[in-house]
Formats: structure tokens, C-alpha cells, sequence
């Protein structure tokens, strides 16, 4: 570079222009300009970075900031402490909302794809320049190693909340399409197959996985009205086995955790007018006549 452009740039920089106005003005580009400043020692140091309070967890640099639309917290991190602080006021000059509020204003009109459509053309032009890309093994996910990185990067984005917009969504998709029925029934274990059998052989018709609302009921016997829940003892945490503190790690849940679910399981299919038995493994396995028994009850109330 010529010494002249270069004093010109020093010249420039002393007068308070930033780095990309004096790109712009001597036509260079600016990680050109800032090796001359750097090389004369002229870069301003900023303090914003030194005056922001940071959280470091996990061998990251978290930054918090409330969303301007709904006022809950949400954080910016990085492992480099420079990026967390350019990304976090980046956010706050733009007033970007959380991912949450941010998709919500993004239906119908708001979204910024709203009514646009490729052309013809554009589309053919995508199609030729995608032509024979991320096949095999020039495919990212072909590689283990980048397959286990970007599912724990998902895993890690999950639990600690930040796709807790995804699992709403999912959720209530899932809830929505065992409404609409396109989710078969299906006997789930050899008990309840034993179960349904026993039943059958009194002359009631029964029904496998059985939906109600949202909840999909292991048998419901039509005639008596009747829908019989079929516990297994650990994976539902019998209380005359398991302390309420005991964590089951098939289900990553407390024992409690399960008895509060299960009965609010209950409690919602009840609210529908549907008589409900809950048949423990520890019982079946011991009582030869629980079932003759719970049909023999309700066949005598009707």
C-alpha cells in the first residue's frame, strides 16, 4: 500500500471515522484498513464489553436480556467473550424478541416470506445448483462424529430450555392428531393381551388403546363402560415397592412424578363419564380372579 493512502487512513481514523467509512472512502477494504491501524497501534479499545455483567457456565460466556415483547429472560452465549458481548448488544439495538414471541409474529402476514413464490425460473436455477450436492459422503450427516455433535448440540439446546417453543408445538400437534384418531390402537404388553382374552371370555367386546381427549387408555370394555389401566410395577413406580423419591431412569422421572401423571390421567377420563380400574402387575400376577372380579362389580351396577 502507498504511505500516502496509509496517512490518509491515519489521518482519517484520528478525525473520529470508523474503520467501514474509510474503507469506503480510500477504496480498500476494511480488514485492510484495520491491519494499518493495528500496525500503528491506533485501534480504540471499547469498554461496553468490560461494563456488562456475565454469567460463565459450562465453558460459556452468558449474557441476559429481557425480551422486549414478552419480558421474559433470554440469554446470548459463546465461548469467546467478545462475540457473546457483540452478539447480546447486536440484539438489543435490533430489539429482537425471543424465539417464542419472535415466531408467533411471524404467521400470515408477518412473515417475511408471506405471499412470495420462486419463479420458474429461480426454481430451475436452485434445482440445477443443488444437483448432485450432500450426496453420500459429501453429506455433513454422513460423518458419526458431526452426527453425535449436532445431536448432543440439540440435546444440550433442549434441556436447558431454549427449544421449549419446538416442544409446545410438537406437543400439541401430537395431542391434536390423536384427536383427529390418525393414531391406531395397538396392544402394548402380553398382560394386556391376557387381559383382553379374560375379558373376552365373558362376552364383552373390547377395545385396545382406547383414546380419550388426549390419552390413549389400554382397554376399555364398551358394555360396562368400563376402561381398565394395566400398571406395570416399575415402570409406573408401584407406591407398595417404590418410595416417592425413587428415580426411574428408563422414564428419567420420580416416582411421584409418575403417580401425579397417572392420576391426572385418571382424573381426566373420569371427567368424561368412564367408570376406571387400575390393575397393578403385582396384583395380577397374584390374583388369579382381579379381573372376573372388577367385571363382576360393574356388571352388577348396571
Amino acid at each position: 500500500m502507498d504511505s500516502n493512502v496509509e496517512k490518509r487512513i491515519i489521518k482519517e481514523y484520528k478525525k473520529g471515522k470508523s474503520s467501514l467509512q474509510i474503507a469506503e472512502i480510500v477504496g480498500y477494504s476494511k480488514p485492510t484498513i484495520l491491519k494499518v491501524l493495528h500496525k500503528h497501534n491506533l485501534i480504540r479499545k471499547r469498554d461496553r464489553c468490560q461494563k456488562l455483567k456475565y454469567e460463565f457456565k459450562n465453558g460459556y460466556y452468558i449474557l441476559y436480556r429481557k425480551c422486549p415483547t414478552c419480558n421474559q429472560l433470554i440469554s446470548t452465549k459463546s465461548k469467546d467473550k467478545i462475540i457473546c458481548c457483540r452478539n447480546h448488544i447486536n440484539k438489543i439495538n435490533n430489539n429482537n424478541d425471543c424465539k417464542s414471541c419472535s415466531l408467533e409474529k411471524q404467521h400470515g402476514e408477518g412473515n417475511p416470506f408471506y405471499g412470495k413464490k420462486h419463479t420458474k425460473k429461480s426454481k430451475k436455477k436452485i434445482s440445477k445448483s443443488r444437483k448432485g450436492k450432500a450426496k453420500g459422503k459429501s453429506n455433513a450427516m454422513s460423518n458419526p462424529d458431526y452426527r453425535k455433535k449436532a445431536t448432543n448440540r440439540i440435546k444440550e439446546k433442549w434441556n436447558n430450555g431454549e427449544m421449549e417453543h419446538v416442544r409446545k408445538i410438537m406437543s400439541e400437534t401430537m395431542k391434536q392428531t390423536i384427536r383427529d384418531g390418525k393414531i391406531k390402537g395397538f396392544i402394548k404388553s402380553k398382560a394386556e393381551e391376557k387381559i383382553k382374552s379374560i375379558i373376552e371370555k365373558y362376552g364383552y367386546k373390547v377395545i385396545p388403546s382406547y383414546r380419550v381427549d388426549t390419552k390413549i387408555c389400554d382397554l376399555y370394555v364398551e358394555k360396562l363402560n368400563l376402561i381398565i389401566e394395566y400398571n406395570g410395577d416399575y415402570w409406573h413406580c408401584n407406591p407398595k415397592k417404590y418410595e416417592k423419591n425413587y428415580f426411574n431412569s428408563k422414564k428419567s422421572k420420580y416416582a411421584w412424578e409418575l403417580w401425579e401423571y397417572d392420576k391426572s390421567k385418571v382424573d381426566l377420563i373420569e371427567s368424561y363419564g368412564y367408570n376406571v380400574e387400575v390393575v397393578w402387575e403385582c396384583d395380577f400376577n397374584t390374583d388369579n380372579k382381579i379381573i372376573e372380579t372388577i367385571l363382576d362389580k360393574y356388571a352388577k351396577n348396571k
